[in-house]
């Protein structure tokens, strides 16, 4: 015990400092870098820890290889040598800490001290690290146009250029979403401070990599940048709340359920008996085509998407996603369903054990179902459809004037 405790202070004194003076990390792109992902991808941890080692002695400050050698030395069973090598790799600036709580191959040492130790010096410095970032926005916001204030009881440090009233509506609105989404499926409230910047189009161009993205949140800053105070703020924050409750738990889930959320929750009204409805909006007219057209993806298709070709398959995935979400909902399975799929999340990642838990029927019925059901409902009419039939009028004549 004694022991443990020295090393629990000596890691949480190192993993403080490595956040606050944010060392940089080394970049990659070497032969030998890309012989150990392959040997890392095949399993093959004994070379891999051989290579990684010959990697470390040209470069013993490259903090992502340290932590990888450290996952190696836990999947090779020795989580002592695994512990060292972490600790290694904070010092070297390793900061992906919401990766590290949902790493499978450090397991085995969740209860080791050193592991504790850093997670929570991360979580004790997450102020600090919180104001820093406020303090690196003022800089690159100092015109007058915007605004810089905090809500404690999100962890919500926002950067707007809203005026009172628009502030208070889109605080309002984000608790709602909060506490509806705390309800239902993510549960405790928030620890980790997030930045919220709400900007003008020209300033998100230099924050936005896709240009045709009105928003994106990234979970390794903390920081959800947009310039849309309606359905992508609102699938923005999903994402916000949904990576905050896997750090919590220790799980990564699967993109398709992800992204399905974030997708479902653009769009709901709150009912006066507390429940809430999910209405339909322009991806289900998009899904409906791609029924009619034959062009709907099977459901292993989809769930299979990597991040890489979901973004290519973003026009096909994600009305796709929203209508099986809401499938999901109407049939009041929802809930069930994440509750089943987090609780048995070690048995199958996938989330396909928990749908037909769920369902209580085979995957391929349940879609069967949900194809039917898609076929019975309605097409929308959108904002868009009205401006495009409504005829142009002729613009009036001048009156004919009496020549002079």
């Amino acid at each position: 015990m004694e022991n443990g405790a020295r090393w629990l202070g000596r890691a949480a004194a190192v993993a403080v400092a490595a956040l606050l003076c944010a060392a940089a990390v080394g970049a990659g792109g070497t032969a030998l870098e890309e012989e150990i992902y392959r040997r890392l991808a095949d399993h093959d941890d004994a070379r891999a820890a051989e290579l990684i080692s010959q990697h470390l002695q040209d470069r013993p400050h490259d903090a992502v290889m340290l932590y990888n050698a450290a996952c190696v030395q836990c999947r090779l069973h020795e989580p002592e040598r695994g512990a060292s090598l972490l600790i290694d790799a904070v010092k070297a600036g390793f900061g992906d800490f919401s990766h590290m709580r949902r790493d499978p191959d450090l397991r085995p040492l969740h209860d080791h001290p050193i592991y504790q130790a850093i997670l929570h010096a991360r979580d004790a410095a997450d102020p600090l690290l919180a104001k820093r970032q406020v303090e690196t926005w003022r800089e690159r916001t100092a015109s007058s146009a915007y605004r810089i204030e905090s809500d404690e009881r999100l962890r919500i440090n926002y950067v707007t250029a809203l005026d009172d009233a628009e502030q208070q509506t889109l605080r309002r609105s984000l608790h709602d979403q909060a506490e509806l989404l705390g309800r239902m499926l993510f549960g405790d409230p928030p620890q980790h401070y997030v930045l919220i910047a709400l900007l003008n189009a020209q300033d998100a161009a230099d924050h936005l990599r896709n240009p045709h993205a009105p928003g994106v949140y990234r979970h390794y800053r903390r920081e959800l940048i947009t310039v849309d105070t309606d359905r992508s703020l609102r699938h923005e924050f999903v994402h916000v709340l949904h990576h905050r409750h896997m750090d919590q738990l220790g799980q990564e889930h699967a993109l398709w359920i992800q992204e399905g959320l974030a997708a479902l929750f653009e769009d709901y009204e709150l009912i006066d008996n507390g429940s809430v409805v999910f209405p339909p909006n322009d991806r289900h007219n998009l899904t409906k085509r791609l029924a009619r057209t034959g062009r709907l993806m099977r459901w292993s298709q989809v769930f299979a998407l990597s991040k890489q070709n979901l973004r290519a398959e973003a026009a096909r995935a994600y009305p796709q996603l929203r209508s099986l979400f809401r499938f999901m909902a109407e049939r009041g399975r929802l809930e069930s369903w994440y509750h089943n799929y987090i609780n048995a999340f070690d048995a199958d990642t996938s989330g396909l054990a928990a749908l037909k838990l769920t369902f209580e029927m085979p995957i391929d019925e349940i879609e069967r179902q949900w194809r039917q059901w898609l076929d019975r409902q309605p097409t929308i009419v959108t904002q868009a459809m009205v401006k495009k039939s409504v005829k142009p009028q002729a613009p009036d004549r001048p009156k004919a004037t009496e020549a002079r």
